[in-house]
């Protein structure tokens, strides 16, 4: 008779902050691509036939290249975008729905591996989504888009489609160093300090004095000596030394000047606090400022408590400071859930977690968390994103270490070490001897295989044999 017993992994070592320490056996330099949450389209990696619509641990994304430099998630609703990966050879790749073409001449509906974008030039250095388009800047400082063509978001004609599954150049438009997406709109960031925008304008998301829709960039009304720009749903913002824009929908404060104004078409100055932010970041509805010791100003919706100001509450309509975080060196804002990497190592996440969110295999329902809280453990990351509902981080391999042949309590404390978690089955020493009795019989996954934290491994355990031993 088989039994099954479940040994629950505990850390053999824990850094700050709560991430678990891989053991020396588990160390690799190579970095893959791991990913949990909103998983309905195969956003975070894993056939969706399989995985179902939430994981709720961190799993490498299946067909993940090791050598990824970039990640972006779209902007907009939970599950309606793909993701995009840049690797340090200049292709570009993604995963997720590809209801518009997001994912290139790919035919299905959806992809969880990543597939190649085709139709790029060499050198692609920055790449982006919207809810339904996706972009990428050119060495040379071409902007290139695909995908839907919705208000002119792709920035050119698609004669007799509503979409276009190849990327082009957007023509007229040169020198861009940044570009970011919303929801059917489009900003790009020139060398030259000026942004310029397309695509949707019906409540002043392109930031140039009207509510008419651009097929072509237009010049965007901000400031000169722009260094960053970020776009949220239907607002965008930009920084520059000494100051924070914004433009576009202010049904939740998105702009940040304290006004109860809808919208504006024209780009305003985000409340004073912000002045000396070296960094901004747009989720769908709200936003965050990071000053230079890596504490967050936040606004806009804070319904599932996205802002982390610790409460759960109404909309915030001027930049508050979230209490006793500091540190942050990369933050990602997605839908209602945010990301942030410390420069401690230590990753934080606040907000919705109906989705799996802190990515410790619980699942907490249509919870919310307004508090930045530690993530679940791994270890090493270098970069990190979000898909709306969709946590993605890059970080160094873990790889499942050979443990057939050895003792039942060694390899439960090789597989502890990697805060994985062992299932073992009972089966019976075909030697009536019983030398095997106590050693690992066989494993799965097989040696080497790319894991993540949590993942359950099935190791099987020889006991004595049929009968009895002698």
């Amino acid at each position: 008779m088989v039994r099954l017993k479940i040994a629950v992994a505990a850390a053999a070592g824990v850094l700050a902050g709560g991430l678990a320490m891989p053991s020396a056996a588990s160390a690799d330099t190579t970095q893959v691509v791991y990913a949990w949450g909103y998983n309905a389209y195969g956003q975070a990696g894993a056939d969706p036939a399989i995985a179902g619509d939430h994981v709720l641990s961190a799993v490498p994304v299946h067909g993940a290249a090791a050598n990824v430099t970039q990640l972006a998630g779209g902007t907009g609703r939970k599950g309606g975008t793909s993701v995009l990966s840049l690797r340090s050879d200049g292709t570009v790749w993604g995963w997720g729905r590809n209801d518009f073409h997001q994912l290139g001449d790919l035919t299905q509906s959806y992809s969880f591996a990543p597939v190649q974008i085709h139709g790029l030039p060499p050198g692609i250095v920055q790449v982006a989504g919207g809810l339904h388009h996706s972009l990428a800047v050119a060495a040379d400082g071409s902007v290139w888009t695909w995908g839907s063509n919705a208000h002119g978001a792709l920035g050119y004609p698609t004669p007799g489609a509503d979409s276009s599954p190849t990327p082009h150049q957007v023509p007229g438009l040169s020198g861009v160093r940044q570009v970011a997406a919303g929801e059917d709109f489009t900003v790009a960031l020139r060398s030259n300090g000026e942004v310029s925008t397309w695509g949707r304008n019906d409540i002043g998301q392109l930031g140039d004095g009207t509510l008419t829709d651009r097929t072509t960039p237009a010049r965007n009304r901000t400031a000169y000596g722009i260094t960053q720009v970020s776009a949220g749903r239907f607002y965008g913002l930009a920084r520059r030394p000494g100051s924070v824009w914004a433009w576009g929908d202010n049904y939740y404060g998105e702009l940040g000047n304290g006004s109860a104004a809808a919208h504006s078409a024209t780009p305003v100055i985000v409340d004073r606090r912000t002045q000396n932010a070296t960094q901004i970041v747009a989720g769908t509805m709200h936003a965050f400022a990071v000053d230079p010791d890596g504490s967050l100003w936040a606004w806009g919706d804070n319904s599932r408590g996205q802002l982390g100001l610790g409460l759960v509450g109404p909309t915030v309509r001027t930049p508050q400071k979230v209490p006793g975080l500091a540190g942050v060196t990369q933050l990602a804002a997605g839908y209602i859930e945010n990301i942030a990497r410390r420069s401690d190592g230590t990753l934080l996440v606040w907000g919705a977690e109906e989705a799996g969110l802190r990515g410790d295999g619980i699942d907490r329902g249509f919870s919310s968390l307004p508090v930045p809280t530690a993530v679940t453990p791994l270890h090493g990351v270098t970069r990190i994103a979000l898909a709306p509902g969709t946590v993605l981080v890059l970080a160094p391999a873990m790889t499942m270490p050979h443990v057939v042949g050895e003792l039942r309590a060694s390899a439960e404390a090789d597989l502890h070490a990697l805060g994985l978690s062992a299932r073992e089955l009972f089966v019976p020493d075909p030697d009536r001897t019983c030398p095997h009795v106590g050693l690992v019989e066989s494993q799965n996954p097989p040696p080497g295989t790319i894991v993540g934290p949590g993942t359950h491994v099935t190791i099987r355990i020889y006991v004595n044999a049929q009968g009895g031993c002698f």
